[in-house]
Order: C-alpha cells, then structure tokens, then sequence
C-alpha cells in the first residue's frame, strides 16, 4: 500500500513539473480558411482590424493547436506571411474545433488555402 501510494506521489510531482507546452515557441504551419476584408469604423482604436480564420495545415499538428488554443487562446501570437512578421491576437472559436480566430491589423492579406506559419509561445 505504501509503495502505491509513493508510486501516485512521484507521478503527480512529475506531472505539476511538466508544463502543458514547453516554454520555447512552437513554429506551426496553419491553413487559412477565410480572410476578412479591412474593418472601418469611426473609431480610429477599431479602424483597419482583418481576421485569418484558420486550422492546422498537417494532421499531425492538430492537436497542439488545440491544446495551445484552450490553454492560451486571446494571446499574442507572431506570423509570417510571405517572409514578413506580423503580430496579432489568436483566439479560440469554443464550437469550431480546431480552429482559431487571429485578429490583427496590417497588409498582410493571404488567400484561402494559403498556409502560414504561426508562432506559438505561452504568455510571459
């Protein structure tokens, strides 16, 4: 019984230990699936807003996207779009599983089926 119980103890210890993710950045290659065009508004804080609606590009990542966007979703995250770095906001769409939301404003504009690469890292 006692050895049971030593054997539960180190197995929980190792599990608090062992983060979800690790701390470094996870580089993923995401499909995008549809493009907003730009947002206007009177509002200069809201004007010139897009979304990417996105989801894996390879299956064997789709499980790392959704883990990381049930842990960290409506983080900052960094893409890359024809060799350039934008920053945005990627969150998690709770009845699309498997997808997510990347809110940002810029010039990228990717086309349906274009695969990007996001970088995923747990907020500081």
């Amino acid at each position: 019984m006692v050895r049971k119980s030593v054997i539960c103890l180190c197995l929980s210890l190792l599990w608090i230990a062992s983060p979800a993710f690790p701390l470094e950045k996870i580089k993923l290659p995401c499909e995008v699936m549809e493009v907003s065009e730009l947002f206007d508004s009177s509002s200069s804080q809201l004007s010139g807003i897009r979304y990417i609606l996105l989801h894996h590009a390879i299956d064997a990542d789709r499980e790392t996207l959704s883990r990381w966007l049930k842990a960290y979703g409506g983080t900052e995250v960094t893409f890359i779009i024809n060799h350039k770095e934008y920053r945005g906001i990627l969150c998690r769409l709770a009845h699309c599983f498997g997808r997510g939301l990347l809110f940002y404003t810029g010039d990228a504009r990717p086309e349906k089926r274009d695969v990007i690469e996001v970088i995923l890292s747990p907020p500081p």
